[in-house]
């Protein structure tokens, strides 16, 4: 599938997700969980607004500063989520609440909404909004996007102070740290792989299980103790989580004095992992393949 057309259909897939979220477990919950949805749930119960035009029109100052100020690469790529996610809040507007239980709204709704926003952002597409503002004091201020991001929401969840009691508010948060957490296991993946390092003197022998037996690439560093000076070697491998355990018991079989040091790896490409393992030798390979 073309790039292009494979990013629409995953922000409209996302931003169709994101409304069905909001309309059965946030606008009757009255949970304001960050961004210009939560904002809009707010002021519906304060002066009854209408959620999806508020959101619609909202964004339209926005995309003209995202325009004039982030460029027109960004702005084409946020226009068409800011416009298409307001479209399916009205269109899905009719669908009932499913929960009138307000943690089980804040919950399951921050999954809901986690994984359709996790969809824009695989798309490269935001749905506009606060993102825009987000971006805008990013690029001229010192403070990162995680920093801005925090701030700016905390300000929207801080509004509900003003239109609803303090339990709902503290749902609302809870429910905007079940999408933050939603949208980063997205974006890295729920399994990830983890990365091994090896420190032993039989390193040949746990260099050959890894290669042969384990089928996973492995490169061998020449390292230096730092309390003895001596000269060691450490091997280095990916490999998937639910591999871990077993390697590090045959590591311990060969060698139970081995050191091993087992830390996450969020992204791992290339063969094996994201593409199709190859045996065959390529020219100016980093690691042959094993």
């Amino acid at each position: 599938m073309n790039q292009k057309l494979k990013d629409v259909v995953l922000v409209t897939l996302g931003s169709f997700i994101m409304a069905v979220g909001f309309n059965t477990m946030f606008l009757e919950n009255k949970i304001a969980s960050g961004g210009m949805g939560g904002l809009a749930i707010s002021l519906h119960a304060l002066f009854g607004w209408d959620p999806a035009d508020f959101v619609l029109y909202s964004n339209i100052p926005l995309l003209i500063l995202c325009l004039l100020f982030l460029g027109k690469g960004t702005f084409i790529k946020t226009v068409y989520g800011s416009w298409i996610y307001p479209i399916f809040i009205k269109l899905t507007a009719s669908l009932p609440t499913l929960t009138h239980n307000t943690l089980l709204a804040a919950i399951f709704g921050g999954i809901i909404l986690g994984v359709g926003l996790g969809f824009v952002f695989l798309g490269n597409s935001s749905t506009g909004g606060t993102g825009i503002i987000v971006q805008l004091i990013n690029k001229y201020t010192p403070f990162s996007l995680g920093v801005i991001m925090g701030v700016i929401d905390g300000i929207v969840v801080g509004i509900g102070f003003v239109a609803f009691d303090p339990d709902t508010v503290m749902y609302s948060i809870l429910s905007l740290l079940t999408i933050t957490y939603i949208v980063n296991m997205m974006m890295t993946g729920a399994d990830s792989s983890r990365n091994v390092m090896i420190i032993s003197k039989k390193h040949q022998a746990i260099k050959d299980y890894i290669t042969n037996v384990a089928d996973r690439g492995v490169t061998e560093l020449p390292v230096i103790g730092g309390f003895t000076g001596n000269e060691q070697r450490m091997l280095m491998t990916t490999v998937s989580r639910p591999e871990v355990q077993h390697l590090e018991n045959e590591v311990l079989n060969v060698d139970e004095t081995a050191f091993i040091i087992v830390m996450p790896a969020t992204q791992v490409r290339g063969r094996g992992f994201s593409l199709q393992k190859s045996h065959q030798p390529l020219d100016d390979d980093i690691l042959l393949p094993m």
